[in-house]
């Protein structure tokens, strides 16, 4: 027989999400517990590239969790050594520099995670480690947890429950959607197995510094993916790749050794240890736009479930962080309220999608990765090996635009430009990428360019009640086929 176990807040996940939002809805007064399937001493250790940008930045990190405190540690290694990205295609000898404004970091992501706990814990909130979950509760709402923990049936009764699952979240299976209470239907978008990716990474070490300590690297990938290198140290190095789920499998393990084997910068490189074994570990991550709704009667979705994490490059540490910290406050303010219907956790959406508008961001970006979806991956090394220094900056991050006339002037000059020096040595031809190819996937791009700004304008005027969404749903569905039209995509190409 089962026991029972009361909270305001149940929390399922001890990774970053899970972590800011356990502590926010604790430092804002609720009964919280987290749930973590790990054991207290392996609880962190998650498959992530570890690159964080401006960690000590309240904006993109609020709450009650000191990041100062956590970067304050050597261990972390948020000691800002990285300063520019580099993308490197070998066989078009193409080695392109992006450099970074401020610095940025490849942290230990154990420690780092070992120290998000430790502060979940400061702020009171319970935490349950060897604890997996077997179903949710629902009654109208969802209202708890089965779980098994140390080995022992225990059910948590909750007024709200917080998705931090990670990507292809369990609990999305669990829930039954269409039988919780709503005006209308439920608003919280389930997402499909093909807005995915699947990931691999190693943590290697290296007998010399490599000559890219400076530098997290990406590499193109016969997939839509890439093969990425980001130095924690100058002789530690995580190694991994990813792919979209759309595509066709790949085995990832041997297609990383595959390429470690041939890289020059590499010649000695072993992969480290971690609890006795290699270290070593797969995932899933969402490749998408952040879901249209991430809330329900009773629930919350927040970091992978919600699909925070950028759709073009994977990054998600920062996406985490904000999704987590609004689960947990307006998780608190509803409970507070007495009232945890959809309605009454819309805040999260809104906050997230227009008052941060850090989900925006994203959500706009994924208009190029329609655009590339559709395209070979040769044709996509031709382009990013034309395109200037810029405008690939704007494209894998989110929170550069170009406006103006000259700007625009300034990435056509340039990608002629570069066009010219590869067309003359030959690189297109060997990519078997005709003149015709470049131009219509060119072309493409600058369609995508334009709909990223229509599409940040959109999502920037997400509603703030739910009474809204309907409306801004359907007119946000009539900029998808506008876009699609746009684009001379196939049915089979229209992701949502």
């Amino acid at each position: 027989m089962s026991r029972t176990a009361e909270y305001e807040v149940v929390v399922v996940g001890g990774g970053i999400a899970g972590s800011f939002a356990a502590a926010t809805a604790a430092a804002e007064g609720a009964e919280v517990v987290q749930l973590e399937r790990k054991p207290r001493e392996r609880a962190g250790h998650i498959a992530c590239g570890d690159a964080i940008k401006s960690p000590r930045d309240p904006k993109k990190y609020p709450g009650p969790i000191d990041m100062e405190a956590i970067c304050a540690d050597e261990d972390v290694l948020a000691d800002g050594e990285i300063d520019q990205i580099e993308w490197w295609d070998r066989e078009l000898d193409e080695r392109t520099v992006l450099p970074y404004a401020d610095h940025s970091n490849v942290i230990d992501r154990y420690q780092f995670g070992q120290h998000l706990l430790d502060q979940v814990d400061e702020q009171g909130a319970d935490q349950h480690y060897d604890t997996v979950v077997q179903d949710t509760v629902q009654n109208g709402q969802v209202s708890g947890i089965e779980a098994t923990r140390d080995g022992e049936p225990v059910s948590y009764e909750a007024e709200v429950v917080v998705d931090t699952a990670g990507a292809q979240s369990i609990l999305q299976d669990m829930v039954a959607f269409d039988g919780l209470s709503a005006v209308e239907e439920v608003t919280f978008e389930k997402p499909h197995y093909t807005h995915f990716g699947s990931a691999y990474r190693e943590i290697i070490e290296t007998e010399e510094p490599v000559d890219f300590a400076n530098a997290i690297v990406g590499k193109p990938l016969e997939q839509l993916g890439y093969v990425w290198y980001f130095p924690r140290t100058p002789t530690t190095i995580n190694a991994g790749l990813g792919f979209q789920m759309s595509e066709q499998p790949i085995p990832l393990a041997d297609r990383l050794g595959q390429d470690m084997n041939a890289e020059p910068a590499l010649p000695d490189a072993q992969v480290a240890e971690r609890f006795g074994t290699t270290n070593k570990l797969g995932s899933s991550i969402a490749l998408r736009r952040p879901l249209d709704s991430m809330v329900a009667p009773g629930y919350l979705a927040a970091g992978g479930a919600a699909a925070t994490t950028h759709p073009l490059s994977g990054k998600g540490i920062r996406g985490a962080a904000i999704s987590g910290y609004s689960a947990g406050a307006h998780a608190a303010k509803a409970v507070h309220a007495g009232d945890t219907s959809e309605a009454s956790l819309w805040g999260h959406n809104h906050y997230l999608f227009a008052q941060h508008g850090e989900a925006g961001k994203l959500a706009s970006r994924d208009a190029y990765n329609v655009a590339a979806s559709s395209q070979s991956i040769n044709v996509l090394r031709a382009v990013a090996a034309m395109l200037p220094q810029d405008e690939i900056k704007s494209m894998v991050g989110t929170e550069s635009k170009i406006e103006s006339l000259a700007d625009v002037v300034s990435v056509a000059v340039g990608a002629a430009r570069n066009f010219a020096g590869h067309y003359h040595s030959g690189s297109f031809d060997h990519l078997g990428v005709s003149n015709r190819d470049l131009l219509d996937v060119f072309q493409g791009v600058w369609t995508a360019r334009g709909y990223v700004d229509r599409y940040d304008t959109h999502y920037g005027a997400y509603p703030s009640t739910r009474a809204g969404f309907f409306r801004w749903r359907d007119d946000r569905d009539s900029l998808d086929e506008t876009y699609y039209d746009d684009l001379g995509l196939d049915d089979a190409d229209r992701k949502y």
